[in-house]
């Protein structure tokens, strides 16, 4: 327990200075952009006094350093400020667009993992068949087809051709509810998730099921495996106790599958229109919206972080042998 409080110590100090590397690069590039947000609804009947007095209102005129200190005091006590253009604390919209996007990646790489899983282990239980090499091709040309392609066929071939489903949007306009919970627990909302949903189980669908058959050919061999076998257990039992053993590399792929789904989803907000963080990422740079876009990124990399962080965690409840010095 020493060590492992010791290392939990040490990780979020780590911790700690790579969310301030983060933003203090963040405060670097925005305030490095060319524009001024003022431009964005500024025009010649706008006298310099009253230019001037927004940039005011905005902080804008002050000295670096002190924004700089504001802004950090912001990011580390959740006080994002309110928005330029939406006059609403930011807050409240990037907390609502960041449920909206855990809406659309969770319930994908929930089944992603489980599919995968169970894919990976039989695919690496029965080397060398034929099943096994259609399984592992499907999932290499998956792995390599660009999401926005995969995204873009599905939208034309369901929602424009056939009309099966509905082309974008997290719900219907006459069915958005008043509550984030209101919107989710309706058959409408998974009605629109089903296209998103398919492009992020083709993709995520590979990472956990190639990881899980490479080590299911190692742990395959191992000598308990035999002993296993040696007491007569069915096969199913062998293989169920092999998985285990080999889901370690698992937890790991979690966290980077987490990561790389917030990289990978603002394309996929913006063609299937669904009002995520990303979605909004991409309008708020637009419009010069610093504390929209400072609050998106530092929420997305906060949450990769925590996620990495916990999946270092879970190795030793998952493999008693890992130890924390």
């Amino acid at each position: 327990m020493q060590g492992l409080r010791r290392y939990i110590m040490r990780r979020l100090m780590t911790l700690s200075f790579v969310i301030w590397a983060i933003l203090t690069l963040l405060f670097i590039v925005l305030k490095t952009l060319p524009g001024d947000p003022t431009a964005i609804f500024v025009d010649s009947n706008f006298a310099p006094e009253m230019i001037a007095a927004q940039r005011a209102a905005w902080g804008l005129d002050d000295p670096l350093l002190v924004q700089y200190g504001r802004y950090i005091w912001n990011m580390a006590t959740f006080e994002f400020g309110q928005s330029f253009f939406q006059a609403v604390p930011v807050r409240e919209i990037v907390f609502e667009k960041l449920l909206n996007t855990w809406a659309m990646v969770l319930p994908a790489l929930v089944i992603a993992i489980v599919l995968g899983a169970i894919l990976g282990a039989m695919l690496g239980w029965r080397r060398g068949s034929r099943g096994e090499g259609t399984g592992v091709a499907l999932l290499l040309a998956l792995r390599s087809a660009p999401s926005f392609f995969v995204a873009i066929l599905l939208l034309m071939l369901f929602a424009y051709q056939v009309r099966w489903l509905p082309s974008g949007g997290m719900v219907s306009l006459d069915n958005d509810g008043e509550t984030f919970l209101a919107r989710i627990l309706t058959f409408d909302y998974l009605y629109h998730l089903i296209l998103p949903g398919l492009v992020l189980l083709s993709r995520e669908i590979t990472t956990p099921a190639l990881l899980l058959r490479s080590t299911m050919l190692e742990v395959r061999n191992s000598d308990f495996v035999d002993i296993l076998r040696a007491k007569g257990l069915k096969e199913r039992v062998v293989v169920t106790h092999a998985a285990r053993n080999a889901m370690l590399p698992l937890v790991t792929d979690v966290a980077v599958s987490l990561a790389l789904l917030f990289e990978g989803q603002v394309l996929l907000e913006i063609i299937f229109a669904w009002p995520g963080i990303g979605r909004e990422l991409v309008t708020a740079l637009n419009n010069l919206d610093y504390p929209i876009v400072q609050a998106c990124f530092f929420l997305m990399a906060l949450t990769i972080l925590v996620l990495n962080f916990i999946a270092d965690l879970l190795y030793g409840l998952i493999d008693p042998r890992v130890t924390y010095t």
